[in-house]
């Protein structure tokens, strides 16, 4: 019988296949007492201590295997794991619960992998949360290993295999598309999982978070994968098939269309040029941008670089970090963020108290002014930096002219003492706020006069302007960008800045929508940045359209009071203009 089930968009195309189910539950982990002696415990590390490293070994060769292939993928993520591997804290922590419990290493590493896993999945970070998989993957990979059984098979009758699985590690990942897999299909994951970012460089389609997924398709089913709109069918009828042969067959010219116009420059047809940059997270993604054709990085989260470890990193070595992206993008613009903390994001060795409304506490520019030795490392390193390239430093979370002043205080600051120690930096470099307080948008024609350049965070934007936690489910499907008072407030922002001569971008989740792409250019933005992923889209939707195109629309919507009014009117112009994507547009009906 065919059923439909729909989860994230992973990686475009669609697959047609034969499912390989993985259930989560496949190893069976005995539970028996040890001698309680210090010999016995040394002997059941030595068996962690063993099977981490043919784990490691095996990750190792995957690598080399991975070069050898001549893979599209980066080995970065590769890295990673065998980083985890390594991590003393496993260690610690197994050894110290078997001198306590005097249970088997099997059973104790099981569940401190477990209790890692979802200590990291319970945190207010999104990027941490989506490493919690790979924390359970890889732990079933050294499990197999404790355990000496064997890794997933594909079975040889299946030559269109499709996993289906409850997570899936880079390892794992990249030895089932050494066995030539259609597609990936997981049930938990989110955009910037792991599973997502390597089937993209892999171009494998995958669709993620579907729960329950493992359980209601069985190995052997015949299966349909839709990565573009996050469907898979399962049994399909002979009628799905075509419809589906026939989208395939629309995906593969419109790639071969944004293949074409890699080199392009990005131009609407009525001749005003759009810079398109890439906004970037970690470090993995730093050759995957720099072979993107972006014209640099409108936004570089560096809170990253201060989570996921146990203190926080020294002024040389985000010096160091700092200086190889801006080398690899001079002589295009890097636009360094400086540290978010707070709200989601909360590494554990840095101090906070409790708060009833953390996105309205302590965080951004606000904690970073309390904490001067953070801050004032951060932007020396960054300073150095400069010295390479065109670096450029932005403050998130900005409220009012006060903290302007505080900022610039310590820039100086700065400055004076890297002069003093000669280190060479820009002495003119550029700095500018992010725009994403109400507050910020209400001064922001007497804030023009104190910063180079502004950069819209539309993310935090609509979440401050319509009063609704992004994180909080009961109140999601309410937070939307096309609401009618962000219109007005995107609108107003770049009115501001033209009658100011400032430079404005868009750097938040609308700028890489191409529903959004015609609306952000008739409100008058020429700079937008995005994940890479959606910068050929974009571009494609540029260089077809032209500055009347985008003003009409752009003009009309802001006429309507209702977002359901706008939503509806500009689904229907996007469509009508842009055919191809209308699979696309209609996830949001």
């Amino acid at each position: 019988m065919e059923k439909f089930y729909k989860g994230i968009p992973g990686s475009g195309r669609i697959a047609f296949g034969t499912a390989i189910v993985f259930l989560q539950s496949n190893i069976f982990i005995p539970r028996y007492p040890i001698r309680k002696d210090d010999k016995t415990v040394d002997q059941e590390i030595k068996k962690l201590e063993s099977a981490l490293a043919t784990t490691k070994k095996e990750i190792e060769k995957l690598k080399t295997d991975l070069k050898k292939d001549t893979s599209p993928l980066e080995t970065g993520y590769i890295d990673t794991t065998i980083l985890m591997l390594e991590d003393p804290l496993i260690r610690e922590q197994v050894t110290q619960r078997i001198a306590e419990s005097h249970f088997n290493v099997e059973w104790v590493f099981n569940e401190v992998i477990e209790e890692i896993a979802a200590k990291i999945s319970k945190s207010d970070d999104y990027y941490f949360q989506e490493r919690a998989p790979d924390v359970l993957s890889v732990g079933k990979k050294v499990l197999k290993n404790l355990l000496g059984s064997e890794e997933h098979e594909i079975p040889k009758n299946i030559d269109d295999p499709i996993i289906v699985s409850h997570t899936l590690s880079p390892p794992e990942i990249v030895s089932l598309y050494k066995k030539n897999v259609r597609a990936f299909v997981t049930e938990i994951g989110g955009k910037t999982s792991h599973v997502t970012i390597m089937s993209r460089d892999l171009k494998i389609p995958a669709v993620i978070g579907i729960d329950n997924i493992t359980n209601n398709v069985h190995t052997g089913d015949k299966v349909i994968v839709d990565g573009t709109i996050g469907t898979i069918v399962v049994n399909p009828q002979e009628e799905t098939i075509a419809l589906y042969k026939f989208r395939e067959e629309k995906y593969e010219k419109y790639e071969n269309t944004l293949k074409a116009i890699e080199k392009q420059p990005c131009v609407l047809k009525s001749g005003e040029e759009i810079t398109l940059l890439a906004n970037m997270d970690v470090e993995e993604e730093l050759v995957l941008i720099d072979k993107s054709n972006c014209q640099g990085i409108g936004l570089f989260r560096t809170e990253y670089i201060f989570l996921n470890r146990n203190r926080s990193p020294s002024e040389e070595e985000q010096r160091d970090f700092y200086t190889k992206v801006v080398k690899k993008f001079d002589p295009y613009e890097v636009t360094i963020r400086i540290i978010d903390i707070g709200g989601d994001k909360k590494p554990p060795y840095m101090d906070y108290y409790e708060e009833q409304n953390p996105f309205l506490g302590w965080r951004g520019i606000r904690y970073a002014l309390s904490h001067k030795d953070i801050l004032r490392a951060q932007i020396k390193a960054i300073l150095g930096a400069s010295h390479f390239g065109n670096a450029r430093i932005m403050f998130p979370m900005v409220s009012d002219i006060d903290e302007i002043n505080q900022i610039f205080e310590v820039v100086e600051s700065c400055k004076e003492e890297l002069g003093k120690k000669n280190v060479p930096f820009k002495e003119n470099i550029q700095l500018g706020i992010m725009v994403e307080t109400p507050s910020s948008i209400i001064l922001l024609d007497k804030i023009a006069d104190l910063v180079d350049f502004i950069s819209v965070g539309t993310n935090d934007l609509i979440q401050y302007t319509l009063a609704i936690d992004r994180g909080n489910g009961m109140v999601a499907t309410e937070f939307d960008p096309i609401h009618p008072a962000i219109l007005r407030s995107l609108r107003l922002i770049a009115d501001i800045a033209s009658q100011k001569d400032l430079e404005v971008s868009i750097c938040g989740e609308m700028a890489g929508d191409p529903l959004y792409t015609l609306l952000l250019l008739g409100f008058g933005y020429r700079k937008l940045s995005m994940s890479l992923m959606s910068i050929p889209t974009i571009k494609n939707i540029i260089i077809n359209s032209s500055a009347d195109d985008a003003a009409e629309i752009a003009e009309t919507a802001l006429e309507f009071s209702s977002k359901k009014d706008v939503g509806r009117y500009v689904r229907e112009q996007m469509t009508k203009k842009f055919s191809y994507l209308e699979d696309y547009f209609r996830q949001y009906v």
